[in-house]
């Protein structure tokens, strides 16, 4: 058994008292990222690192920091293929490194207002919950250890740290397929020391499917 922090979306209360939000127009970005097509990404969630961690001890989040996450989105074309990420070098080349998901690193509180339209500005709630060694859990989570699910990607454990699983069908309701499919799971990963090579990221962010 291990514990996590459970993060629960919550649709009704858009306030961002935990440190945590869903959604919104607004994200830590000057510059609004664009895939490589030049579409605009659509923000997912950011993360007040400094309140975060009033609430909850999460090991892998750097102290006063300010992060938010961006993925390529379409609610009529197929885009899983260009967010998801297995191990494989060609999806590294062509997902990760291209552009079609991105995260926004930074000690400013600077944000910047979308050019799309987004996801519902959402609260989260955070709880605590166990995991048995053999589940695969299908919720979102703050955790640095790596669960049941994820694959392929052992060798990135080297030079980035787990910071949380994302689970699709937890985003409010129209954007539930938000990952590609609604049983999607996103996981966000940040480096661990300098860039290099072999970690050329300050953080990582892509998607799996059972």
């Amino acid at each position: 058994m291990y514990n996590v922090t459970q993060i629960t979306v919550d649709p009704d209360d858009p306030n961002q008292n935990s440190g945590m939000w869903i959604g919104g127009e607004q994200a830590y970005i000057q510059d609004w990222p664009l895939n490589p097509e030049g579409q605009p990404l659509m923000h997912l969630f950011s993360i007040d690192c400094k309140k975060l961690l009033q609430h909850v001890p999460i090991p892998s989040l750097p102290a006063d920091m300010y992060i938010s996450v961006f993925s390529t989105y379409s609610a009529s074309d197929y885009f899983l293929d260009q967010v998801t990420y297995t191990g494989d070098e060609l999806e590294w080349n062509e997902n990760i490194l291209a552009g079609y998901t991105y995260v926004s690193i930074t000690s400013q509180q600077h944000t910047s207002v979308g050019p799309v339209e987004c996801i519902p500005l959402s609260g989260v709630n955070l709880s605590e919950t166990s995991l048995a060694e053999q589940d695969f859990p299908a919720f979102s989570f703050f955790s640095s250890t790596l669960s049941n699910g994820v694959n392929g990607i052992e060798h990135l454990l080297a030079h980035y740290q787990l910071v949380c699983q994302i689970y699709s069908a937890d985003f409010p309701e129209s954007y539930q397929d938000i990952l590609g499919l609604s049983d999607a799971n996103g996981y966000l990963f940040l480096r661990k020391g300098p860039a290099s090579a072999e970690a050329p990221l300050d953080g990582l962010f892509f998607v799996q499917t059972a």
